[in-house]
């Protein structure tokens, strides 16, 4: 007993694994942790969202809930909702929407750790529109093949019903977010909120790799000291002192390519599809290691873009062609070193 109490006190992580009945079901090195319950599938989830849909769009700027119903599995249940996000809900005439989960009990018992998410749809209801959030999508997705450390997406089939019968059902795509409390429980660490810190105080590798796929899919729009549109993560781990940061929000890309996203005249670029590095100055051996990441998963990124279904014609070559134009920068030291070394944000 008393070996055991030696062993708690250097080791207090030991106690959770005694005690936990689902530890031996579990990969502790983080790859598939919190892998069961909504986000543990890649295949598209049919639900129905039954709400009073005028009410919904009429109040839109609005920061409060209303009463509505989802449906999955054949099974319906009461939720709460409401119209989110800042361009979005002022510029879409059908914005993306906050699912509140607080009061919900799911047959399904994996689902009741949801308590909101983020629910991304087409920003008009023209089939373009319906692209970009596809685009967005498979950008998380391809996230997830660079690391764990990132939000995991579930693709959904959507029928908005409109519960006062006044608007006709309308389907869609969209999908969801995992919660950032979610992610952080499922990578063992804590969400920070505290601003101001520089990208070179946080995890290195994970930096350089993420300035670097930021400019692959030709996103700007995105700075860590004000945390916009990404997420800091602490890990519990005695050895992990430097936070990650994890991104979100990427409709403002090159690679999606919405016919509204213009970039800033700061940035000196006349189309997203423009690249533009927008990383900090690290070190040739900091990028050469991120940039043989990317090399290492190349194929499985390829192989995610030309599998997907969803994909029209367009999408699909416009996501190609984008691919292939970043690949032949980082397979020539010349080109890669133009952009991340002669070209990095130094201030």
């Amino acid at each position: 007993m008393k070996y055991i109490r030696q062993c708690l006190a250097t080791f207090p992580g030991l106690l959770i694994l005694i005690l936990s009945p689902t530890v031996e079901a579990r990969d502790l090195s983080g790859e598939n942790r919190g892998s069961s319950g909504l986000f543990g599938s890649d295949e598209i989830l049919s639900i129905t969202l039954k709400t009073d849909l005028r009410l919904l769009l009429k109040h839109k700027r609005d920061d409060e809930y209303q009463e509505g119903e989802i449906t999955v599995s054949g099974v319906d249940y009461p939720i709460r909702l409401k119209a989110r996000g800042n361009y979005r809900r002022e510029n879409c005439s059908f914005p993306p929407i906050t699912l509140n989960f607080s009061k919900t009990e799911f047959e399904d018992r994996s689902y009741n750790q949801l308590k909101k998410l983020k629910l991304v749809n087409a920003c008009k209801m023209q089939t373009s529109y319906e692209q970009y959030i596809l685009r967005e999508y498979i950008i998380y997705r391809t996230f997830n093949i660079m690391t764990d450390k990132s939000f995991k997406v579930r693709l959904l089939k959507i029928d908005y019903v409109d519960s006062k019968e006044k608007m006709k059902t309308v389907t869609r795509y969209g999908f969801v977010i995992e919660d950032q409390h979610m992610m952080a429980k499922r990578l063992d660490g804590v969400i920070i909120k505290k601003t101001g810190i520089r990208d070179q105080s946080t995890s290195r590798a994970h930096i350089v790799m993420l300035s670097i796929f930021h400019f692959m899919i030709g996103n700007t729009d995105w700075q860590v000291p004000r945390l916009h549109n990404l997420k800091l993560l602490k890990l519990n781990e005695i050895a992990e002192t430097a936070p990650y940061v994890i991104p979100y929000d990427f409709d403002y890309t090159g690679m999606v390519d919405a016919s509204y996203a213009i970039p800033s005249p700061i940035l000196g670029i006349e189309t997203l599809r423009e690249r533009l590095y927008w990383g900090k100055c690290y070190s040739e051996q900091d990028l050469s290691i991120a940039i043989n990441k990317f090399l290492e998963k190349k194929d499985a990124i390829y192989e995610l873009y030309q599998d997907f279904d969803l994909f029209d014609k367009g999408s699909l070559k416009s996501s190609i062609d984008y691919l292939d134009s970043f690949y032949k920068i980082i397979e020539d030291e010349k080109k890669w070193k133009h952009y991340f070394v002669n070209n990095c944000r130094k201030n």
